[in-house]
């Protein structure tokens, strides 16, 4: 047999060894991907925390403003990361519940309402926060209704 005959089935080896390694290229990136999903989870509550404690603890009615305006910019930018699809699956839905209990204890605080009305500076203030809690209202409303029947927060 002459070299040419060969080439058809070097060129099916060669086929072979190519599908391979884009499966396994493609189970690598999915391995990455929830790696980073995780790394991103972890973040968004490790800052919660932080920005709870920094309310809790603020001093002063100045300090305490200001980490309450830091709480409402950080429920921002996860309102617009879920909105826009940034998180999929049980990330998804584990930041969704947090937003959501979130503006429900916000939202059942008279105390603070004055004070969010101080900080919208414009029509763009908080503008995926109102998008996030129109989208979600009806289980704003039953979570709300539900921790006033049970009297605990959120």
């Amino acid at each position: 047999m002459s070299i040419a005959q060969y080439v058809p089935y070097a060129q099916i080896v060669s086929n072979g060894g190519a599908a391979i390694g884009l499966f396994l290229t493609a189970w690598q990136f999915w391995r990455s991907r929830k790696t980073t999903t995780l790394q991103h989870l972890q973040e968004f509550f490790k800052s919660t925390i932080e920005r709870e404690a920094a309310l809790a603890h603020a001093t002063d009615d100045e300090k305490r403003r200001h980490a309450f305006v830091e709480f409402l910019d950080f429920l921002e930018v996860y309102s617009a990361a879920v909105i826009s699809g940034l998180f999929i699956g049980v990330a998804k839905e584990l930041v969704r519940d947090k937003l959501i209990d979130s503006i429900v204890t916000l939202e059942r605080a008279p105390q603070w309402h004055d004070e969010i009305q101080k900080s919208v500076t414009s029509v763009v203030t908080y503008k995926y926060l109102i998008e996030f809690t129109a989208k979600h209202r009806k289980v704003l409303d039953f979570r709300r209704q539900h921790h006033q029947d049970s009297g605990t927060n959120p």
